[in-house]
């Protein structure tokens, strides 16, 4: 079916469900599928998205049938489309992405969680895990909500929030989603004592060092261990590693995560290009924890500083 945008003051409901049939059609590989990526392209609306009526001032269940999930299919067939070669999709995909973003893909009141699962399953079905690592400088904000995404289910599991305003129970869904998208390597931003090289050997021997690079619009803090927390302005020194899943599971036991440390994904720049990337940050128990810190810590963020190629005047606090 031919994709065109109705008026969203009278909407006709039946060609919506069509045009969204197609769509969902064209994702699923379905062998009479009319609608092509040229017409698709085509059909993409200035603001990125694939929103099949006029505005977004439609009732707000409509919005999120017929502006943002046309949108999230319209992104994950260009998804598939780059991880098949077709990089003239490259721009619209992007663009598409970018159009994403404004809801964090959640639904409508209180079946918010329910439309965010629904998006998030549109996107696997796109060849999301396959995205996540092997396009990571195309719209890395994008990798960076999905990732946090992840994170938020993964320690609502842990916690036993998994629960929603009526009762439903998103354990299945969230475990699902997290199982697809575990991914074999990572990007990981070291701050502190984890930029020294020997450190990282011993607890990552499986990590490759990227290069130095600063974490924006945060400070160091020393609550016991090293911390960053929000400060606008403010930037931290750091180092960007590429990490395997067993060097992540040593990282989550040396950090105490998710008790001490959790994590969180941000975007870093490296060499002019930017990354999503995951960090620790230290819990409110974290930071109330009076322990004795272990003997050569602070010479070891020293030490630290001078292996990623900082100069220790860089840091900031006292010794």
């Amino acid at each position: 079916m031919t994709l065109i945008r109705l008026s969203s003051g009278r909407p006709d409901f039946e060609k919506l469900e069509a045009m969204l049939t197609s769509l969902n059609n064209k994702l699923s590989g379905v062998p009479e599928a009319e609608l092509t990526i040229e017409e698709l392209i085509s059909f993409q609306d200035a603001d990125g998205s694939f929103k099949l009526v006029d505005s977004y001032a439609i009732e707000s269940d409509a919005r999120i049938d017929f502006c943002y999930v046309p949108t999230y299919l319209g992104a994950a067939i260009l998804m598939r489309e780059i991880l098949t070669g077709n990089r003239k999709a490259e721009d619209p995909l992007r663009r598409a992405l970018n159009a994403s973003l404004s809801r964090s893909l959640g639904g409508h009141g209180y079946e918010a969680e329910d439309g965010r699962i629904k998006a998030m399953n549109i996107f696997i079905k796109g060849g999301l895990k396959d995205f996540l690592k092997r396009e990571r400088q195309l719209c890395p904000e994008f990798h960076c909500l999905i990732h946090n995404i992840i994170y938020e289910y993964k320690l609502n599991l842990f916690r036993g929030k998994n629960c929603g305003a009526w009762g439903e129970d998103y354990a299945y869904d969230w475990r699902n989603i997290i199982d697809t998208l575990k991914s074999s390597q990572r990007y990981y931003i070291a701050y502190g004592s984890n930029m020294n090289k020997k450190q990282m050997r011993d607890r990552c021997p499986g990590a490759t060092g990227i290069g130095k690079t600063y974490v924006k619009n945060y400070q160091l803090t020393l609550p016991n261990y090293a911390n960053i927390e929000p400060c606008v302005g403010m930037s931290v020194p750091a180092f960007l590693w590429e990490i395997t899943s067993a060097d992540e599971d040593n990282l989550d036991a040396c950090e105490g995560y998710p008790h001490n440390y959790v994590k969180i994904e941000i975007i870093t720049e490296f060499e002019g290009n930017c990354f999503s990337a995951m960090a620790y940050v230290m819990t409110k128990k974290g930071k109330e924890r009076r322990i004795s810190l272990r003997a050569g810590y602070y010479e070891d963020i020293l030490q630290g500083y001078v292996d990623a190629g900082f100069d220790i005047s860089e840091y900031k606090l006292p010794i």
